[in-house]
């Protein structure tokens, strides 16, 4: 009996030294990592000023260079001063669930499914899914689900469209028929976590909030090296450059994966954002960065870290391609429009606006000087091109290093120089074939 007592007892030190000996490695290696970041910060900087002189000897790229650098930083430091809001027990608006669809008979279900599952008041909870002329089994998929969670959720309806009218018009119909505070999007390929819902709506205590963009992570992540990086791009996103736009309450771009609209401020310009055209030409994609746009016209939006979601990414070359192509003409179309009124925010938060809007149409130029015409008119290699952008790519890749562990972070550095060096190019065929109203994706 002694025996079997000391022997519990000298597996619980072990146990408890194996604990302390764990937390005092991260703790250190967090500590080593952070400083480690700041350390590449400082390189940076030195980097900068003793590369000054070689780039001033042209005033563009010489102020490119200084833009840029300042841009990137200024995003980690907002990100960090941002401050997440705490719930008032006393604010619990209904909520309505907005999802959708067309050919996703392999998602929908799980998508509507995790509706039934949140903490929510079910009576509280409506879900309205909109079935676009689908010539699968989605609708099927639909309405077992819309069984499944009846009796989880207050009010569940499935709208089926017979014909294709496009995902904007889904959104709009959902809107217009929920009778809730607050409209909840989600993608149809995107699943949400059973607390998102009190995460997303404690924001709405401030009236001058219109819309809140959730956190949406990469669901089939480790599908391959492709979805790896954008797991990635994804969290780089939201948890640095979305949180620092949150800072200003002007988030440009509360995506579809999961975002809140305040129901009443979003019933003031529903018509004119379904039938919006541009170039003379309906708009077709682009549906989520068009309503934050309006939104931002009159209120805030902001970023809620804690609000997850998943989504489903493109598995392959093509499909990620044709994706991006479509993005781009969205942030070209939408950018276009919110310069027009943007000056009138936060002058801080329409400087960086406009930073960035300058940074997009010059890195193309950067990149052909630096890659190509100076080493085929001088010989020379672009060593410091390729050093600054190389510390830039490693600063991402260890942040995201620091904050989600050794998740083939080095990844990071390859992902960003893909979307830098690939990608960049899709801006200028965005521009050119604007009027290209395709989805493109399918």
């Amino acid at each position: 009996m002694t025996e079997a007592i000391i022997t519990k007892n000298q597996n619980l030190v072990r146990r408890i030294h194996q604990g302390l000996r764990d937390a005092s490695e991260k703790i250190i290696g967090d500590a080593g990592g952070w400083f480690l970041f700041f350390g590449i910060i400082y390189v940076i900087l030195i980097f900068k000023a003793v590369s000054y002189d070689s780039l001033s000897n042209h005033i563009f790229f010489g102020i490119y260079s200084i833009l840029i650098t300042s841009y990137i930083l200024s995003r980690f430091l907002l990100a960090y001063l941002r401050k997440p809001v705490r719930r008032d027990s006393s604010y619990e608006p209904s909520v309505a669930f907005v999802v959708p669809a067309k050919n996703e008979e392999d998602n929908i279900f799980q998508t509507i499914e995790r509706f039934g599952e949140v903490e929510y008041p079910r009576e509280k909870i409506e879900v309205i899914a909109i079935n676009d002329g689908s010539t699968d089994r989605t609708l099927r998929e639909m309405r077992r689900a819309a069984a499944a969670i009846s009796g989880s959720v207050g009010r569940v309806e499935v709208v089926d469209f017979k014909e294709n009218r496009g995902k904007r018009y889904g959104m709009a119909e959902g809107a217009k028929r929920a009778t809730h505070d607050i409209v909840i999007f989600i993608d149809s390929d995107s699943f949400i976590e059973r607390d998102a819902v009190r995460h997303l709506v404690k924001y709405f205590a401030d009236k001058e909030v219109g819309a809140v963009s959730g956190h949406t992570d990469v669901y089939n992540r480790d599908t391959n090296l492709l979805t790896q990086m954008q797991a990635i791009r994804y969290y780089i996103a939201f948890k640095v450059y979305k949180a620092a736009e949150s800072v200003f309450g002007l988030v440009t771009c509360c995506p579809g994966c999961c975002s809140a609209y305040r129901r009443v401020y979003m019933m003031e310009f529903v018509d004119e954002w379904l039938h919006q055209k541009f170039l003379g030409k309906e708009c077709t994609f682009g549906d989520d960065r068009s309503l934050t746009n309006f939104m931002i016209r009159k209120y805030r939006t902001v970023y809620a870290a804690s609000a997850k979601a998943f989504t489903v990414v493109p598995d392959t070359f093509g499909k990620y391609v044709r994706q991006q192509q479509r993005w781009k003409k969205s942030w070209l179309r939408e950018t276009f429009i919110a310069a027009s009124f943007i000056w009138k925010k936060n002058p801080l938060a329409a400087f960086s606006f406009y930073t960035y809007i300058f940074l997009a149409f010059a890195s193309p130029v950067v990149f052909f000087r630096a890659m190509i015409w100076q080493p085929a008119m001088s010989a020379n290699w672009p060593v410091i091109y390729l050093i600054g952008l190389f510390l830039m790519l490693f600063l991402h890749g260890l942040y995201y290093r620091l904050q989600v562990g050794s998740k083939a972070w080095v990844l990071a550095i390859f992902n960003f120089w893909f979307n830098t060096v690939i990608l960049m190019w899709q801006l200028p065929w965005a521009l050119v074939t604007m009027r290209d109203t395709r989805w493109g994706t399918r």
